[in-house]
């Protein structure tokens, strides 16, 4: 899909050149799904498809996470191919003894010792299934064990809010490369992008650290091979739908939060709530305890994911969901 810049915010000149600088490498072929596109929504994927040759809009200001993501995969993989920068991680960590033993990227037919530890850095590979070509390029696999990194922000870690999509990505992942990647998990490496130093040491529940890593189980391949072929059916049968007739963006996939219900005690005083409920029914009993002199606020739950998503200004569910005030874009 083509895109059109805006400068709403007056972004200067050095900023807008390296927020428009797109490296991520398009597959022009109309058959390809990328692993990562194969985990949208069914609704998102079709109008995509559909919506190919269309402009789409973005605000420069908009492409700030996409961007600060680029930077950060960029540099792991050069971290990756600069060999003293490995050995002085291996020192660091007291691991020199496995130094002569890594290998980056090493080749079919190479000559290595049979203890070696192969290491893969942002290897694409693709697969054809039904009629599709399926690409996905990973961060890095390590002995075996595939990984990505996730410049996130702190709450994604706490609610875990991605963990169904960070095993999918890497089931297909393992599903593309299983020669590669041979463990049961994928690690993820989360680098928080709004960490709080002095929250971490207030409660202890908070991240501690800047970065963590976290083992996320991964599908066995005949697991992932249905649930590919599952959503290419579902994909496929959408294709010459109208917008009316695809199928709605669920809860889960717009990362809704849940209805509230605030009582106010006194409705003369509505800058805060006397209590907050998850049910209209405890609201209304609430009310009825205290003789019907207050009055119930529904609150609806606040959708977040169609921010992210690359049709949401011509998605007819989006702009229901912006008139509802339930988004904000």
């Amino acid at each position: 899909m083509p895109f059109k810049y805006t400068n709403k915010d007056n972004i200067s000149l050095p900023l807008a050149v390296w927020l428009m600088h797109d490296s991520y490498d398009y597959d022009k072929r109309e058959n390809v799904i990328s692993a990562t596109s194969l985990l949208k929504p069914t609704r998102a994927l079709t109008l995509i498809q559909q919506n190919k040759g269309l402009d789409k809009t973005v605000d420069i200001m908009n492409l700030v996470s996409a961007r600060m993501g680029s930077a950060i995969h960029a540099i792991a993989e050069e971290a990756w191919t600069d060999r003293h920068n490995i050995t002085k991680a291996l020192e660091t960590l007291q691991m020199s003894n496995l130094d002569n033993k890594v290998v980056i990227n090493p080749q079919n037919g190479g000559h290595y010792t049979k203890d070696y530890i192969p290491v893969y850095v942002e290897q694409r590979h693709e697969k054809e299934i039904d009629g599709f070509i399926i690409s996905g390029k990973y961060d890095l696999v390590v002995d075996g064990t595939v990984s990505d990194y996730k410049s996130t922000s702190v709450w994604t870690y706490i609610f875990d809010s991605n963990a169904l999509k960070y095993t999918q990505q890497g089931s297909i992942y393992k599903w593309l490369a299983p020669d590669r990647i041979k463990d049961t998990v994928i690690e993820i490496h989360y680098i928080f992008t709004d960490w709080s130093s002095s929250q971490a040491a207030r409660d202890p529940k908070y991240p501690q650290t800047r970065v963590i890593t976290k083992e996320y189980p991964l599908w066995s391949l005949d697991q992932t091979e249905h649930y590919i072929r599952t959503k290419l059916k579902e994909f496929k049968g959408c294709l010459d739908k109208s917008q009316n007739d695809l199928p709605q963006c669920t809860k889960e996939e717009l990362w809704e939060s849940d209805t509230k219900y605030k009582y106010y005690k006194n409705p003369a005083k509505m800058a805060r709530a006397t209590k907050n409920y998850d049910t209209l029914d405890e609201a209304n009993a609430r009310l009825a305890t205290d003789g019907r002199v207050g009055t119930v606020v529904t609150v609806p739950g606040e959708v977040k994911a169609c921010r992210y998503c690359e049709v949401s200004d011509i998605c007819e569910q989006a702009q229901n969901l912006i008139q509802q005030g339930r988004l904000v874009l």
